[in-house]
């Protein structure tokens, strides 16, 4: 926890029910599930990624800084954040043999920033969040407005050619993850990129792809 937050946890009980799924409670018929911290989280998440986007852009109009607020902050991004620092190897969970539902992970991760929100105030939990979002890539989602690698691959189906990403190198930059990431159509290399997740590389090498096959991407 601290490592992923880089913040000193106060009050355990907060982040235990934190991870403590529904299932849990049901099969050991005690304690609080992370629902309610979810419900608080939701709403702590959203004033941030708010916050932060009305002062970074402050030309844009509500539309617009909707559709940015979207990009951060929804299930898939939460959901992806969630699978990436292994939150689910922290939970008390009771799901038997079937298989982790996707949401499982965003919900929880939502949770875990309501109890920081409890634990330790709105500040230290807005600089965390901003903190946790930059080393997983998530604040560069604001600005995406085309799928290149969806594109990309619906282009080489199309045209029956085969498609592989490949990553080059792994490195750290000031404490930051980096990966240096090609695509390949056909085995010849069409894109590279760097980026400070495997996601967001491939999405760089996905576009200068989509720059030689469509033109310029913008």
């Amino acid at each position: 926890m601290r490592s992923h937050f880089g913040v000193r946890l106060r009050n355990i009980d907060n982040y235990q029910e934190a991870l403590r799924h529904s299932s849990s409670v049901i099969v050991q018929q005690g304690g609080k599930s992370n629902e309610r911290l979810e419900f608080l989280g939701d709403a702590v998440l959203d004033m941030i990624v708010v916050d932060d986007l009305y002062q970074r852009f402050p030309d844009s109009d509500e539309g617009d800084l909707t559709r940015m607020k979207s990009r951060v902050v929804n299930r898939t991004s939460l959901n992806d954040l969630g699978r990436s620092i292994g939150i689910v190897k922290m939970m008390d969970l009771e799901t038997g043999r079937n298989e982790v539902h996707a949401s499982i992970y965003g919900n929880a991760f939502e949770a875990l920033v309501g109890a920081v929100y409890l634990d330790l105030g709105y500040r230290k939990t807005m600089v965390a969040v901003h903190r946790l979002f930059k080393k997983h890539d998530i604040e560069g989602r604001v600005h995406e407005t085309v799928d290149f690698k969806s594109q990309l691959h619906e282009w080489c189906q199309q045209h029956h050619k085969k498609i592989q990403f490949e990553v080059l190198r792994s490195f750290r930059t000031k404490g930051i993850n980096q990966y240096e990431i090609q695509v390949r159509i056909n085995g010849k290399v069409r894109g590279k990129a760097i980026g400070s997740s495997k996601k967001s590389a491939e999405q760089g090498a996905a576009r200068k792809a989509c720059g030689h096959i469509f033109g310029p991407q913008n």
